[in-house]
């Protein structure tokens, strides 16, 4: 969790500089693209060893955790629709629409789970206190 908030700061950093100063930080789309297409990939492989493997035994929890998963990505995709990425700026960093907009679902996803995991923490900490 820990490990998935650091990204996520990362990333927004990142962002942040992007778009202070387009022409100075244009490195920062590309390092933010790729921290988030690792993300993804660690986010998905963790997923599978250990979130499949732990809750075998509990179908129930299973099909809640893959839910909650398909429900990141569709509300990732259906927040990226909207967003365009101007011309100049597809011409300056070689990409395409399509990637632009994959590159705003990853961002999405991202935001979505960071903002879950807090949640959840908070819910925890304050379910907690409750209880004693």
């Amino acid at each position: 969790m820990w490990i998935s908030l650091g990204i996520a700061a990362i990333v927004s950093i990142l962002a942040i500089l992007f778009a202070a100063n387009q022409e100075k930080f244009g490195w920062a789309f590309d390092l933010a693209f790729w921290v988030l297409v690792c993300y993804i990939v660690c986010s998905l492989l963790i997923w599978l060893f250990y979130g499949i493997l732990s809750l075998k035994d509990k179908p129930k929890k299973t099909i809640i955790f893959a839910g909650a998963i398909i429900v990141v990505a569709v509300a990732s995709i259906l927040l990226a629709l909207g967003d365009t990425m101007p011309q100049d700026m597809l011409m300056r960093y070689e990409t395409s629409e399509k990637t632009a907009k994959l590159i705003a679902i990853a961002c999405y996803a991202t935001y979505i789970t960071v903002i879950g995991a807090v949640v959840m923490m908070l819910w925890a900490v304050i379910s907690k206190s409750f209880k004693k």
